[in-house]
């Protein structure tokens, strides 16, 4: 068999379950058989933080416990029955995958199944709201009084990545942000402390000492750091994991090791901050080496149910939208993003359940861009984590590889649509505006512009302005800075397009349009549009909005929304209507309620379309580009027809929830 290509931007995310101890060397040949590729990395899923815990260079070889073989113990996969690995065959593991150049790192979640660990450290445990210790570890907090968890840990991780030759670690969810929002804890004594601390805050007398056995005291306690020092506690939050993170980070690269961390719960740079004190910028400065870009979107869309409320736009737009900003937000830094292709434990199979939208979600977020005056354009991620590569049939794989690889094989010169424009300073102000308002964020205004089919595919920071050209689009500009706001109204290479609350003192637009929802509505405003553009509003059914904003209860699971202010579909759709006027051609005559198009143009002129069919049917919309075509190849293994030009338009049929890729060529 000829030698199999190697892939350094491709991972995985695998289980002990996936390998075979059985075998002589782990079952790895047969593997990257199936797999017809070599990753640049590989990490093992171990599970159980208990697996750093009991780590001792004298512990023999004694069988791990099943928690480490696999995720939540599951029993098999479709190859074999979870099999008791030792500590000498994981090591012969790792030294397999690198004898085959694959890097390996390994995580581990913040839920111990060793309930003898949480009777012996029970301070460590998070503490909601309610007064409940949760089977959940803090890392931020102490594991006894004299010692912090991050101590303890690291003096069992450094011996165990160097006795295993583990190339890294890997930060998952609980690890690298709060498996619970800050809003919910931790309320204990141990982390109120070092807030009260830190923000040289006194309680009033009812609540000012020890509160962690009294759960009535508890509850007020969060509730007046909750509703008094909001912002506050979140900036505490934010110091504080980026603190963890930053011990981890030095003593492991001390030793030559490397650190990945997965972004909080999905969540863009606002929620993330809000929801669970993350700051990405933090934790990029805090010298991680990447971030795996939680985007699972296809895995949430079949998973979606009552839980989690009725949305107005797939889960796709919001990942999307988040990974756009999470790239602006940490610009230096390498990101991946987390492809969910199936999860035996969490009970999902997306390759085989809904696989055109696997293809959707595999194009989309290869297919969003961030142009900077030091790498000009350049994907927003490298590449993806396959999320749990166990499993799989060769088929499947060959599915997969073709997907990554067509995502990523046009090189564009240019992506067709406008510019947004990120600010540093203007996420800051944000959380305040929102904590005061709830008016919408910056991601929530993207992905529903997104949802609407807004050409807005590609972001720039607003350090970079001097090198863009096109339609640019600024996200709430009442929350940016005077002088950042005025080099923008000095930008002349195109059209200006203003989406958000009315920032004072600004030369009056071109065009005006505002949304009809009463009280802190939403503004349009256009500077040197291309073309006339009509503007219809008309209000939408809306629960009335809570007059109480400090009182709004936040909701608990991260698939959940926030309760934001009402914002009516026709506003949006005019703001999209109004950057694709100003910034393309293209058009959808038929089919416009379903389809949504990413377009690039590369050096030679060709147009890459991405077309997307959001009905769960198939749609042949008629896309008009403006231009006369000469000719149009299909790029994707469906339609296999030719799609034939009349003038600037041609028709096309569409999967459902599936893309079809065309490269045209304008006469």
């Amino acid at each position: 068999m000829n030698a199999l290509r190697k892939v350094d931007d491709w991972w995985m995310w695998i289980e002990l379950i996936g390998f075979d101890n059985r075998e002589p060397d782990y079952g790895v040949g047969d593997f990257l058989n199936l797999t017809g590729f070599v990753p640049g990395a590989i990490s093992l899923l171990m599970n159980d933080p208990d697996f750093i815990h009991r780590h001792d260079r004298n512990m023999g070889d004694a069988p791990f416990p099943p928690s480490f073989c696999s995720y939540g113990t599951h029993p098999f996969n479709e190859e074999r029955e979870c099999q008791a690995w030792t500590p000498n065959q994981l090591k012969g593991l790792i030294r397999t995958l690198h004898q085959h150049g694959v890097e390996v790192y390994f995580n581990v979640f913040d839920t111990c199944s060793n309930e003898a660990f949480y009777n012996q450290y029970p301070l460590v445990l998070y503490m909601n709201r309610h007064g409940e210790r949760m089977h959940s570890i803090c890392p931020w907090k102490h594991i006894k009084p004299s010692l912090l968890y991050a101590d303890f840990l690291l003096e069992k991780l450094v011996p165990l990545l160097q006795d295993y030759a583990f190339d890294g670690f890997h930060l998952g969810d609980g690890y690298g942000h709060p498996r619970i929002p800050v809003y919910d804890g931790d309320f204990s004594d141990d982390m109120v402390t070092q807030f009260l601390q830190t923000a040289n805050l006194s309680p009033p007398s009812e609540i000012n000492g020890p509160c962690d056995n009294d759960v009535e005291l508890i509850k007020k306690r969060a509730g007046w750091i909750w509703q008094q020092y909001r912002r506050e506690w979140i900036d505490f939050y934010a110091v504080r994991i980026a603190a963890f993170v930053r011990k981890i980070t030095e003593a492991l690269h001390a030793h030559g090791k490397k650190v990945t961390v997965n972004t909080a719960w999905t969540k863009d740079p606002f929620e993330a901050l809000y929801r669970y004190g993350t700051d990405y910028q933090r934790l990029a400065q805090a010298g991680i080496d990447s971030f795996i870009v939680e985007a699972a979107a296809s895995a949430m869309e079949i998973d979606d149910d009552e839980r989690w409320g009725k949305r107005r736009a797939r889960y796709l737009d919001c990942f999307t939208a988040a990974l756009m900003l999470n790239r602006a937000y940490a610009p230096q830094i390498t990101m991946q993003y987390l492809n969910g292709v199936k999860d035996i434990n969490e009970q999902f199979q997306v390759l085989r359940h809904a696989p055109m939208a696997l293809q959707s979600e595999i194009f989309n977020l290869n297919n969003v861009f961030f142009v900077s005056s030091a790498q000009n354009i350049q994907r927003c991620v490298s590449g993806p984590v396959a999320c749990l590569a166990d499993s799989i049939r060769a088929h499947e794989w060959d599915w997969l590889r073709e997907h990554w690889e067509l995502a990523c094989s046009f090189g564009p010169a240019s992506v067709l649509g406008a510019t947004l424009l990120w600010s540093d300073r203007a996420l800051s102000r944000q959380v305040d505006d929102f904590i005061a308002t709830r008016r919408w964020s910056a991601h929530r205004l993207l992905l529903h512009l997104l949802a609407q089919g807004a050409g807005l595919h590609q972001i720039a920071r607003i350090e970079d302005l001097d090198v863009l050209r096109g339609t640019l689009v600024i996200l709430n500009p009442h929350t940016w800075p005077e002088d950042e706001l005025a080099a923008v109204m000095n930008y002349r290479s195109g059209p200006v397009i203003m989406i958000g609350g009315r920032p004072a003192d600004l030369a009056p637009a071109d065009l005006v349009f505002e949304d009809v929802c009463p009280s802190h509505s939403l503004v349009c405003l256009c500077y040197r549009p291309l073309r006339p553009c009509p503007v219809s509003i008309k209000p939408d059914d809306q629960e009335p909005f809570p007059s109480d904003v400090a009182g709004i209860e936040d909701p608990p699971y991260f698939p959940q929304e926030l309760k934001f202010r009402p914002v009516s579909a026709s506003f949006l759709q005019n703001c999209a209507d109004l950057i694709n006027a100003c910034s393309h051609n293209i058009t959808i005559a038929r089919g416009a309620d379903f389809i949504r198009v990413m377009a690039q143009q590369n050096a030679c002129g060709v147009i890459r379309l991405f077309l997307r069919n959001d009905k769960h049917v198939y749609v042949s919309p008629v896309v008009d580009l403006g231009r006369p075509i000469k000719s149009i190849r299909v790029a994707t293994s469906f339609p296999l027809m030719p799609v034939v030009p009349d003038g600037s338009r041609f028709s096309v049929k569409v999967p459902g929830r599936g893309m079809t890729v065309l490269d045209v060529d304008l006469a």
